[in-house]
């Protein structure tokens, strides 16, 4: 962990959920917690950042995770989404156009892919098959899914395409989609797990960074007075917006390479609030 430096004056916290805060689909660290607690009582302001649709079920994790608190802000859709407390309205940011979703699952639906997008976040799902990944997130979010074929799941602008595939099924999806380059839309990998990867298509000028800078501007609040946490690929542009950005243990090598500090704990070690506690001591 990186102790040559530390930000001047904190007064937002910003961070990606999974791989960051807890692990994928698990509850927030005890000591993350704790330390939230301790900061937000202190006036520092905390909100998620995720590559997740903006909706109730963002907002309703505040109160699951037994912090005490609502979120003071919520960025989705990988900074396509943006929710700030003091005004209760959710900005949207340059969605894919129906289409680039076309002509983006036209090239990939032969391969061992599911491809999903969200017509209205997690209340209805469109995709290219039911599988257990979408079977369980069906379950958990109580969403309506929709199965059908490339036309059927472009009909719609949409924040992003999700791609869920076997690390096994990469080599041949990254072969297809080196002719799918192009100025209307980035290519970001999201999750890696052992028997999982999440790979998304966003539009070129959406991402956390975005989204963390129109918090910033709307609310009179310098980036500078900011720290943010990540793991992967996507939280890079948050990072590297914010003052202070962390990359932890576990992270991605392209997200410790911009980040200002890596923690020397990962999620499973309670890496954020480990962090955030060595942070209060040395002030």
């Amino acid at each position: 962990m990186c102790l040559l430096s530390w930000i001047d004056k904190l007064s937002v916290i910003a961070a990606d959920i999974d791989g960051t805060l807890a692990l994928k689909g698990g509850d927030l660290m005890p000591k993350t917690r704790e330390m939230l607690q301790e900061l937000h009582c202190q006036g520092v302001l905390f909100g998620v950042a995720t590559g997740r649709p903006m909706d109730r079920r963002i907002l309703a994790m505040a109160e699951k995770w037994g912090l005490g608190f609502e979120f003071d802000f919520a960025i989705g859709m990988n900074g396509g989404d943006l929710y700030n407390r003091e005004t209760g309205v959710v900005e949207h940011y340059y969605q894919l156009k129906k289409e680039n979703v076309r002509t983006i699952i036209g090239t990939i639906t032969d391969l061992e892919l599911n491809a999903i997008v969200y017509v209205n976040g997690y209340d209805q799902i469109r995709a290219l098959h039911m599988d257990e990944f979408l079977r369980d997130s069906q379950q958990r979010n109580k969403s309506i899914v929709e199965i059908g074929d490339t036309d059927f799941v472009s009909e719609f602008d949409t924040g992003k395409i999700e791609v869920h595939l076997k690390p096994a099924a990469m080599p041949e999806f990254l072969e297809r989609t080196a002719s799918l380059k192009s100025d209307r839309w980035n290519m970001i990998k999201t999750f890696e797990g052992f028997n999982h990867v999440t790979i998304e298509f966003i539009d070129p000028h959406v991402d956390k960074g975005l989204a963390l800078r129109k918090f910033s501007e709307v609310n009179g609040i310098p980036l500078s007075e900011i720290m943010a946490f990540g793991d992967q690929d996507n939280d890079i542009a948050l990072l590297e917006a914010a003052g202070w950005g962390v990359c932890l243990k576990n992270g991605s090598d392209p997200t410790k390479a911009v980040a200002q500090a890596v923690t020397e704990y990962g999620v499973e070690e309670d890496g954020v609030g480990r962090y955030l506690e060595t942070w209060l001591v040395s002030r």
